[in-house]
């Protein structure tokens, strides 16, 4: 995460990316410190629709958020199931009785779609998107396409994953991947802009 200064009597300037990394960063800190699972949500869907947005605007491929690959006639359909608990917890006008079922374990799926494009947007791969990319990615290997010599090399990480608290995940993978990012040798992605 960047070194960020107090913001009393400063006026921010910030791009709308780097206001989405910032909130995908802070939802994904929350995440791993077990924070309030609404405030983790409201955070990563917000990011993931301004990274959307931009997305569609650079021309760049198709994220989850929207459902390229569902036929049109079922698109709204899908677009309000993916949106409901995020219009939930930002809206009342409507439905200010209204209880919603909600399940946490969905957010994920907002932070490592939003994580993956904000890399392909921005070219770069902060730490903390790094740790949640490891983290998502291991605890779900049946889900990614892998070599056997990737399966190999990643079962260790894999086998971390699954075992440990991600409260500890997180405090121990976060410093290995800022070293990682100061060697030298660490190759920064390209923008496909």
């Amino acid at each position: 995460m960047k070194n960020r200064q107090p913001t009393v009597g400063v006026t921010l300037k910030l791009s709308k990316l780097e206001a989405a990394r910032r909130q995908l960063e802070t939802a994904i800190i929350l995440f791993f410190q077990k924070g309030d699972a609404v405030s983790i949500h409201t955070l990563a869907t917000a990011a993931a629709e301004v990274i959307c947005n931009l997305n569609t605007a650079r021309g760049g491929k198709p994220m989850m958020l929207d459902l390229h690959d569902i036929k049109p006639e079922h698109r709204d359909e899908l677009r309000k199931a993916f949106r409901k608990a995020q219009n939930f917890f930002k809206h009342a006008k409507k439905d200010p009785d209204a209880i919603l079922k909600f399940n946490p374990e969905s957010t994920e799926f907002f932070l490592f779609d939003a994580g993956e494009k904000y890399r392909e947007l921005s070219g770069e791969f902060p730490a903390i998107l790094n740790v949640f990319w490891l983290w998502f990615r291991c605890r779900r290997p049946e889900a990614f396409f892998r070599t056997e010599d990737e399966r190999r090399r990643f079962s260790n990480a894999i086998h971390f994953a699954a075992t440990t608290d991600k409260t500890k995940y997180f405090a121990d993978t976060l410093p290995v991947c800022y070293a990682q990012m100061s060697n030298p040798n660490y190759v920064k992605l390209k923008s496909k802009d």
